[in-house]
């Protein structure tokens, strides 16, 4: 490249100016860098398109327990129950109200009196007709005559004077109609209120439910809510332990996990690099060589902050995989100019060529990224182009003004000149062809075994004591998460109730309501409940004579008054009232409203809660299709779409990286066989990646797609290397190049397979496997098929 030759000539009479303007920069750069703000929470591995997957995603997040801070207190067996439940309250009182707020260790307000008397007057629009069907069962003599004791019996007991007045509103004890809707509000299977706590069918679990102004994705204000549990818990009396649940412990692990592989990781593969410069290159002047992906990374920083704002945790810890890539630069730079013969720049000009090229390589492969629906995919992309860019501009322009004079070394009896060692033992080059064979025909057997995983939880670094806190918490709860849930989404409230009550007759057609958790028995649309009203009415016109005579008889026999159950009749002799959300926030139910009815802006939300099993999902799907602004959102479901998203994502990034780089390598060489020699090196990396992933037992995931990429820039770019080394006849040292690059890669990559958190260690692991096998391929693969005839 005459340019860059003819630029080095014009900036080496200016080496004092450039300087000046390389510290500028750093100067600026380092400004920027201290206002850096670190997302820490894995969200930005999360789509957030317009896909069925990303609306989905969303649709979890409103979940009525995902938005709650669930606190699970758990007693010996030794402890009584009413100990318990004094603890749990202590708990409540001392958890800080600014952090904690909404506590509810039971039902809350709801008043067992007046929700009773709400009932019994909202009777007429709560009773279908198949309640009515059951009530006109109850309205023989020897039924009636048997409550009326019933009733009697009540009375006689010492709290006989506060249901007085109950009883003669409802003498037939219909409220029992009314009180079998308020199941279908429980999300909590197997829940007994002991004292007015929530608590476990065993009597030793209790639960605390909270709000919290403080956001799941806020890392030190998650770190003070959990310091602030912690602090309560310690207070608690012996026997009793308790848990917090909810997403603040979990993004905390993550933001701690991330910070401290951040420092291990950086601080691993700096040193292991060091160490390589130190055995391989041995000189002063190669510390250029070292801080080039320094200055790369700080630009990449500076450039994906001011982009986004906000910088992944995860990102940052990608710089130890960028560490490795563009490095690469420099190596092959330096070993041109300090390993080569003649002049400095027409050794800049050789090199030039197949250094911009495998960095057009690398972006080629990085930018397909830009398309993902992942917002952490597109700003490791962003990170990696400008890391890239960084680092090219820095190795040809910039790092030649300081690297000294060539060396002069003679270089005969390398341990790179691999050309040499084929010509001494001929048979060498057939038997690394027939072991590269193999290992490529062995991965590709290994990589038809590779299984897709979209698991959420999979993304995450979940300590130890939290999987067993979710344990414990199944044990006594049952898995109060893991439901599907039914949105029914509408203009208006009204239109979302009614559009609530379709759904719920679905579920009657499918015989599921006695698993479901809805609105939809307790608040109905009008027009049902006008029917209900209407029923009603024409019910009682037909049996209120009969009923009352039946009464009065029952009544005399045991010593009732003649107008003891008047109330009764008087109550049917009223015009009951549609019941409205305001109805129930009356009767103390706005807790439970608040976590199924929700206002989005200017529209309205209904969820109903159902089983999430595949055959009921798919089956549920196909029905719900009728109902307008009805959506079912299955965490399963969404873990199935996620990993066809992902293949799906997978599959587009490997086409259309492959494209591009195929049509770079075609534009540089052209020549079909010099291309094919070129694509040797990737091509066994993804295969080994592949088939080492599928031999471990390693699911491909969203950051397996990256670790795909990353294999595509890096085993193109030494397939390049060696192939314009082959062809060139200036002497560059790619070989050597190839080699020490290869190995710092390795470092670099093999620094994350020491992270704790999945998503860093998973991306260690696979590029791991692949540049074992890309590096190898480069450096004694190609020369076996294309000996050199000069060689360094």
């Amino acid at each position: 490249m005459r340019l860059i030759a003819a630029t080095y000539e014009r900036l080496r009479r200016r080496r004092a100016v450039l300087t000046l303007a390389l510290l500028l920069l750093l100067l600026v750069g380092g400004g920027l860098l201290s206002r850096l703000e670190v997302e820490e929470s894995i969200v930005a591995m999360l789509p957030d398109g317009d896909s069925r997957v990303a609306s989905d995603f969303k649709l979890l997040q409103q979940a009525p327990f995902a938005r709650k801070l669930v606190i699970h207190l758990r007693s010996d067996e030794s402890v009584p129950a009413d100990r318990l439940h004094a603890a749990t309250d202590q708990m409540r009182n001392l958890l800080p109200p600014d952090l904690f707020n909404n506590l509810l260790s039971g039902p809350g307000g709801i008043n067992p009196g007046r929700l009773s008397a709400g009932l019994i007057a909202a009777m007429p629009a709560l009773l279908d007709q198949n309640d009515l069907q059951d009530l006109e069962q109850e309205l023989t003599p020897e039924k009636i005559d048997r409550q009326v004791a019933t009733d009697l019996a009540q009375l006689l007991q010492p709290q006989g004077v506060a249901l007085k007045e109950n009883i003669r509103r409802d003498p037939l004890d219909l409220l029992r109609f009314a009180m079998a809707k308020l199941r279908y509000l429980n999300p909590l299977p197997g829940v007994r209120i002991e004292q007015g706590h929530f608590t476990s069918a065993d009597g030793h679990s209790t639960l605390l439910l909270a709000d919290t102004p403080v956001q799941i994705t806020d890392a030190v204000a998650g770190r003070e809510l959990v310091d602030a549990f912690a602090t309560a818990r310690l207070q608690l009396p012996g026997g009793v332990n308790a848990d917090l649940l909810s997403g603040h412990p979990y993004t905390l692990a993550n933001s701690e996990a991330i910070q401290g592989d951040m420092r291990i990781v950086l601080s691993v593969s700096g040193i292991g690099i060091f160490l390589l410069f130190a055995f391989f290159l041995r000189r002063l002047r190669a510390l250029a060589v070292y801080l080039l992906p320094l200055f790369s990374i700080s630009a990449a920083l500076v450039v994906t902050s001011l982009w986004y704002g906000r910088v992944s945790g995860i990102t940052i810890g990608f710089g130890a995989v960028l560490l490795g890539i563009t490095i690469d630069f420099g190596l092959h730079v330096y070993f041109a100019l300090q390993h080569g013969h003649g002049q400095r720049a027409y050794l800049l000009q050789a090199v030039s060529k197949p250094v911009l090229f495998g960095g057009l390589t690398t972006l080629a492969a990085f930018s397909v990224l830009l398309n993902s629906e992942l917002p952490g995919q597109r700003q490791l992309a962003i990170f990696a182009i400008a890391g890239s860019i960084s680092a090219l501009l820095l190795a040809l322009l910039v790092m030649p003004h300081f690297l000294g004079k060539n060396d002069t070394i003679a270089r005969t009896g390398s341990l790179t000149n691999i050309n040499q060692i084929y010509v001494r033992q001929p048979k060498l080059r057939r038997v690394v062809i027939l072991l590269w064979f193999g290992l490529a025909l062995f991965g590709a057997i290994q990589t038809q075994k590779l299984g897709i995983n979209g698991e959420l939880r999979q993304l995450s670094y979940i300590p130890k004591q939290l999987q067993q806190a979710e344990n414990r918490l199944a044990e006594s709860w049952g898995r109060m998460r893991d439901r599907a849930m039914i949105f029914t989404a509408a203009a208006n409230r009204e239109e979302a109730i009614a559009a609530n009550d379709q759904i719920w007759q679905i579920l009657d057609q499918q015989q599921l309501q006695g698993e479901a958790v809805s609105l939809a028995p307790l608040l109905a649309g009008q027009k049902i409940q006008k029917q209900r009203l209407h029923n009603w009415n024409e019910f009682w016109t037909k049996h209120r004579a009969k009923t009352e005579e039946l009464l009065q008889k029952s009544g005399q026999k045991y010593g009732f008054s003649t107008v003891a159950f008047q109330p009764f009749f008087d109550t049917l002799e009223r015009s009951a009232q549609i019941i409205e959300p305001e109805t129930l926030t009356g009767w103390g139910m706005n807790s439970l409203l608040d976590n199924l009815l929700l206002k989005d802006g200017n529209s309205y939300r209904l969820i109903t809660l159902v089983p999430d099993r595949p055959e009921l999902v798919t089956r549920l799907d196909a029905e719900l299709a009728k109902v307008p602004g009805a959506t079912l959102v299955s965490q399963g479901r969404f873990g199935r779409e996620l990993s066809l998203e992902v293949a799906a994502d997978f599959a587009k990034f490997i086409i259309s990286a492959g494209i591009a780089v195929l049509l770079l390598l075609i534009v540089l060489f052209r020549r079909l066989q010099d291309v094919l020699l070129a694509l040797l090196p990737v091509l066994t990396g993804l295969l080994v990646m592949f088939g080492g992933m599928s031999l471990v037992g390693l699911d491909m995931n969203m950051f397996n797609v990256i670790a795909t990429i990353l294999i595509i820039g890096l085993g193109v770019d030494y397939g390049i290397f060696m192939v314009c080394h082959s062809r060139q006849q200036e002497e560059t040292a790619s070989t050597r190049a190839v080699l020490v690059s290869g190995l710092t890669t390795l470092v670099g990559f093999g620094a994350l397979v020491l992270a704790r958190h999945p998503a860093l260690n998973s991306i260690g692991l696979t590029v791991l496997l692949g540049i074992s096998a890309a590096v190898p391929t480069a450096v004694l693969v190609i020369p076996a098929f294309r000996p050199r005839c000069s060689d360094a």
